[in-house]
């Protein structure tokens, strides 16, 4: 289907996302199309509110629904009786863009119970495809015949969210006219994750050498490396934060020079406010993962049973992908952004600071 056969006027688009962070920030660039295409509409977002709230009144979405409400549990069953509520939400759409499995009953659901043009894609690349999941998730937009406008995603943290990050780093003691790096040594599963005392010997090394100012980021689930994290760096205690909303995380990642992490949604969001990235993978294949941006670095080592299947690395005990990448190739990565930042290649203070209320969309102020 084509745009110039929607419904029209679109006033109202319902998008749909029940993926981890990693995966919404990935769809972005696909909602961005939607929000370039039809700026006059309200955009509504249903999936984990947690992750939505990056976008909510941030460009992207104007409301966020949580797909856990009870009202919605019928989605999930084959039953075709659907309650009042269900007929009177989906029925307020004029178009609904659907990030999920073909033939599942959400799927076929949200289908019977709309009369609204719905188009949907897969959320990941089918196996054996050797495409990246943001150019994937874009197959959305183009089946509607939009533009795409970059292939790669942005967020946009509110001036609200900026003022808290600085209220957090400076409660915590950070300098703000120094070096800032942000580590963060978790992510979805321990199969991806380089030790946490490499990234303690590298904030060390850091420090040493740059006077750097390393925050150490840790995310839901993440108790244990907390626990390990807690090691002195020589006569000091690594600098820890958790427990934030995302959207003041995506702002405390932007003011920092640098962003050192594994194959986690972390690192997505960090490329995402546009900050040099740093980027672990041992069995993540980076064709379809490693986060898009203009100043990522991937650090990887070409061994032969890497990338492999999530199977695969839940039965690894070598994990040799992980262990032969050496703090040497780490702190050469972050070397090389340290050094453009100082040469003024990159001005992280500037290049992400763009708002919602700078793009003169519509129905999206902050």
């Amino acid at each position: 289907m084509r745009a110039s056969t929607l419904p029209q006027p679109i006033e109202r688009i319902l998008i749909i996302h029940q993926g981890a962070l990693g995966d919404f920030i990935c769809a972005l660039p696909a909602l961005e199309c939607l929000r370039r295409a039809f700026p006059h509409a309200h955009m509504t977002l249903m999936g984990y509110p947690r992750i939505l709230e990056l976008v909510e009144n941030r460009y992207y979405a104007d409301t966020v629904v949580s797909v856990d409400r009870a009202e919605f549990a019928r989605l999930y069953q084959t039953s075709r009786d659907y309650p009042t509520f269900l007929r009177k939400f989906f029925g307020t759409f004029q178009l609904i863009g659907v990030f999920g499995l073909a033939r599942h009953p959400f799927v076929d659901n949200v289908q019977a119970l709309s009369q609204a043009t719905v188009v949907m894609v897969s959320p990941f690349p089918f196996q054996g495809e050797a495409v990246h999941t943001v150019d994937h998730l874009l197959s959305l937009p183009r089946s509607l015949g939009l533009a795409v406008h970059r292939n790669f995603p942005r967020l946009y943290p509110s001036q609200s969210d900026r003022e808290a990050a600085e209220e957090v780093l400076a409660n915590d003691g950070i300098d703000p006219d120094g070096l800032l790096i942000v580590a963060h040594p978790g992510s979805g599963s321990p199969a991806k994750n380089w030790s946490v005392a490499n990234f303690l010997y590298l904030a060390k090394r850091l420090f040493t050498a740059y006077m750097a100012q390393v925050l150490f980021l840790v995310g839901p689930g993440e108790e244990e490396i907390k626990k390990d994290l807690r090691r002195p760096l020589g006569s000091r205690l690594p600098v820890i934060f958790d427990g934030f909303p995302l959207p003041q995380v995506a702002a405390i990642l932007e003011r920092c020079q640098v962003f050192v992490g594994n194959d986690s949604g972390m690192t997505h969001l960090a490329a995402a406010v546009g900050v040099p990235v740093v980027a672990i993978f041992g069995p993540s294949d980076p064709i379809r993962w490693v986060p898009k941006g203009s100043e990522v670095r991937l650090v990887r080592k070409a061994v032969s049973c890497s990338p492999c299947e999530r199977e695969a690395m839940s039965r690894c005990d070598s994990r040799h992908c992980l262990s032969e990448i050496s703090s040497d190739d780490v702190f050469r990565a972050v070397a090389q952004c340290i050094e453009r930042w100082r040469e003024g290649s990159i001005d992280v203070s500037v290049q992400p600071r763009t708002g919602c209320e700078e793009l003169g969309v519509m129905g999206a102020s902050l």
